[in-house]
């Protein structure tokens, strides 16, 4: 499949003057203005097209494991880094840099849609055309409140592009309103962005991805009946299926733009810095060779019971009789024939390689001449189908006191199942549904977010051997920006 990748260089295009300009005479060339962009209905193609180069950097996709994977159960930190360690155990404070990352990546793709939504609109152009463009900023908008309001609680909602001589210091915005804000975004997205993208837009949010992520806003937010419906309309599109083998999901050859795939961050090898996919640089074990580069550090290494409490630890909950395990993780002796098959492939040591006896293998495909530094060519997951058949699941059970055995949802939890290898159920209930979800999304960037909307998140870390409190249930505020912005407040406890 010929891949289409969306590198965005629109900054340096920003920074290219017209024939003739005078260099002293030149529209300010360090920020966009509606004299120098937004005049045509190509600009505002490219406008909306080069926000996803926030998400695709490797300070979003490329790191995010630090904040939504790292506090809870499935993985901790496979050295010392000041930067992530800290979020593993607990003691992270308002300075960690990582905690900084997360929120500047975030609020800087909410500003490229706000511009998106302020400047386009004027623009002479098929209406149509106009009201999909804006609905993808919306969309993207509503992506990254979604995620920053699960991690920090209250935050400020910019409407607006700000004026910054004036519109800096803006205070944070209770939860309430903020989950408002993103369902009406992602509303007007729903029904205005198209059903499917093909060839060079590939990889562009579609109706169904909006519904996909307002149907986890649901979930988070209890509106059980509004999850199970747009679950239901997915499903009912006929759109999406499950691949036949979980396998497919994570080789090279058959994970990109598949069956299953709603929503993906596209990747390219070896392009600029950043238009690649970084997790492999990170998951690969330390020293292997994986990646035929200076990369593979294995940063982020699955809990064992090796090193964590046993019976608590993803290497327990994660049988070898599941068939997605292998595709997961790297445990000792297993071997991998599609990891660098020119050198005969790669087998794991049996001792391990890592102070857990495992390593991630989601995302960790080899080397050759389509891998560089911190760069694959294979997609990000950001949802698959799989997530609508188990958030129809969770929805159900919760709305029914914790237990479901609707034929519809006990079909959409077997095909999970059966796909797994696993014996189908007759009667489900929500821990089932969540260790279920623990292990199909394992590595995905969703564990702590799932952790959230159990009733029980502190005491299932201590069982983990981690010491949680109450607060840290949200991060801290960055100091940086309690600095710039004398109208933010520091969450408790920090």
């Amino acid at each position: 499949m010929k891949k289409h990748i969306y590198i965005f260089l629109l900054s340096a295009l920003f920074l290219l003057p017209s024939c003739g300009d005078d260099f002293l005479n030149r529209n300010p060339l360090d920020q966009i203005t509606e004299d120098n962009f937004y005049n045509s209905a190509s600009e505002a193609n490219l406008a909306a097209i080069s926000a996803y180069a926030v998400i695709q950097g490797v300070d979003w996709y490329g790191k995010c494991w630090q904040i939504t994977e790292i506090p809870a159960d499935n993985t901790t930190t496979g050295g010392n880094d000041p930067d992530f360690s800290p979020i593993d155990n607990f003691t992270v404070n308002a300075d960690n840099v990582a905690v900084a990352d997360y929120w500047r990546e975030h609020f800087k793709l909410v500003v490229q849609a706000n511009q998106i939504i302020k400047f386009v609109p004027p623009i002479e152009m098929d209406e149509a055309t106009k009201m999909s463009l804006i609905a993808e900023a919306k969309f993207l908008r509503a992506f990254a409140y979604f995620d920053l309001v699960r991690i920090f609680g209250d935050v400020p909602i910019i409407r607006e592009v700000p004026n910054i001589s004036t519109e800096v210091n803006v205070p944070r915005d209770p939860v309430a309103e903020v989950y408002e804000f993103i369902e009406e975004d992602l509303l007007e997205a729903i029904e205005h962005l198209p059903n499917t993208r093909a060839n060079t837009n590939l990889g562009r949010a579609t109706s169904g991805a909006a519904k996909t992520l307002l149907s986890n806003v649901y979930l988070t937010t209890q509106k059980y009946d509004e999850c199970i419906g747009l679950c239901n309309e997915i499903i009912s599109s006929g759109q999406y299926q499950l691949m036949e083998d979980f396998a497919d999901n994570w080789l090279k050859e058959t994970s990109d733009n598949n069956a299953e795939a709603i929503f993906q961050i596209q990747y390219v090898s070896c392009g600029p810095f950043g238009t690649g996919n970084a997790n492999q640089a990170f998951y690969a074990p330390w020293g292997q060779g994986i990646t035929q580069g200076s990369d593979g550090w294995g940063s982020q290494i699955p809990t064992s019971p090796s090193i964590d409490n046993p019976g608590t630890t993803i290497r327990d909950v994660m049988k070898d009789e599941d068939l997605r395990s292998y595709h997961t993780l790297m445990t000792p002796g297993d071997e991998y024939p599609m990891i660098n098959p020119e050198l005969g492939g790669y087998k794991y040591p049996s001792t391990g390689a890592s102070r857990a006896n495992t390593n991630i293998k989601k995302y960790v495909i080899g080397g050759g001449p389509d891998v560089c530094f911190m760069s694959t060519p294979q997609n990000y997951h950001v949802f698959r189908y799989a997530e609508v058949l188990l958030n129809l699941a969770e929805a159900s059970c919760k709305k029914n006191g914790g237990l479901s055995n609707s034929p519809d949802v006990l079909d959409a939890f077997n095909q999970i199942r059966t796909r797994a290898g696993l014996e189908t159920e007759q009667v489900i209930d929500i821990d089932m549904v969540f260790d279920e979800r623990r292990k199909e999304f394992a590595f995905e960037n969703k564990r702590w977010f799932d952790l959230l909307r159990t009733d029980n998140i502190k005491e299932t870390m201590l069982l983990h051997g981690k010491s949680m409190q109450d607060f840290h249930v949200l991060f801290p505020i960055p100091s940086s920006e309690l600095a710039i912005n004398e109208n933010l407040v520091q969450n408790p406890g920090y």
